[in-house]
């Protein structure tokens, strides 16, 4: 019987939308779904685009690293939002956003 590949090979990326911000959040949500109930071993959040972001842009980010990293995930960034991180930082949780 042929061995089922393991499922914490998986890699996985999203590229974070343009506007996060509370209007647009269930959408973001709706398209992160499909990346719940696997198994990743990496995953890399894509902030390239990221022009305009709120309080709910950022708890979703910090539920996304959170969820990931719970299950051994190792979550990486790439192209850095200095809006994200300005956000972050005037809330108080720009550590929660560390690799």
């Amino acid at each position: 019987m042929p061995r089922k590949p393991s499922t914490k090979s998986l890699e996985g990326n999203y590229v974070l939308p343009r506007k996060l911000e509370i209007a647009d959040i269930g959408k973001a949500y709706k398209e992160v779904s499909k990346f719940t109930g696997k198994a990743y071993k990496k995953f890399v959040l894509d902030a390239g685009e990221v022009a305009l972001i709120d309080t709910a842009g950022i708890q979703f980010i910090v539920q996304l690293l959170t969820t990931l990293k719970s299950s051994g995930c190792e979550v990486s960034w790439s192209n850095d939002s200095i809006q994200i991180y300005q956000m972050a930082a005037e809330l108080g949780m720009a550590e929660l956003l560390e690799d």
